[in-house]
């Protein structure tokens, strides 16, 4: 004879859980990783949901908190695109290197620094960078992200990137290519 014993109380929250996890994704089906989703029909909505979301998650810290307005009405709406611009503007690389890899022969690796001058952290989705022959010739283009991706007011990290193909004693050199900073996201 058959008992039935009921289901332990994690294991039903785990399946509502699970459901409500599945039931919004025909609306995600056709998003992409990276995708920004702008909720608001003007540039001005856009600046005041993500200063609400950045205050939820805490993104901006306390020198956003102590510069925002305290006034209701006060608050200053600024365009995603034109905040991106301005945190790129603050953003320094520094002249990417090739150097040789020692264990394997013919090979190189991309090696730089990224410096966020900015008062909030930013995210860097990648560092781009061409690759260019002794003669001028663009030999390959590539992309670096750096470690971690996330960079504090102030701080200075470093990006790195392997070229199995590219000898470090080739002549070629590693140059900048526009834009040279992505930013994850956008803003």
């Amino acid at each position: 004879m058959l008992k039935r014993h009921p289901l332990p109380f994690p294991l039903w929250l785990t399946g509502i859980v699970l459901l409500g996890a599945i039931a919004p994704l025909p609306a995600l089906a056709q998003r992409v990783a990276g995708d920004i989703v702008i909720i608001g029909n003007s540039p001005s909505e856009w600046g005041r949901n993500q200063r609400y979301w950045n205050h939820l998650l805490n993104l901006s810290g306390a020198a956003a908190a102590a510069s925002a307005p305290t006034t209701p009405g006060a608050s200053q709406e600024v365009d995603p695109k034109v905040l991106e611009q301005q945190l790129l503007r603050n953003i320094r690389v520094s002249q990417p290197q090739l150097e040789p890899v020692i264990r394997l022969p013919g090979s190189s690796v991309v090696k730089g620094t990224v410096t966020n001058n900015n008062r909030q952290p930013v995210t860097i989705q990648s560092i781009n960078y061409e690759i260019v022959a002794a003669n001028g010739e663009i030999l390959q283009t590539g992309a670096a992200t750096p470690e971690p991706a996330t960079i504090a007011p102030g701080q200075t990290v470093t990006f790195q990137q392997m070229l199995p193909t590219v000898p470090a004693d080739s002549g070629a050199q590693v140059r900048l290519i526009q834009p040279p900073v992505i930013l994850q996201g956008g803003v």
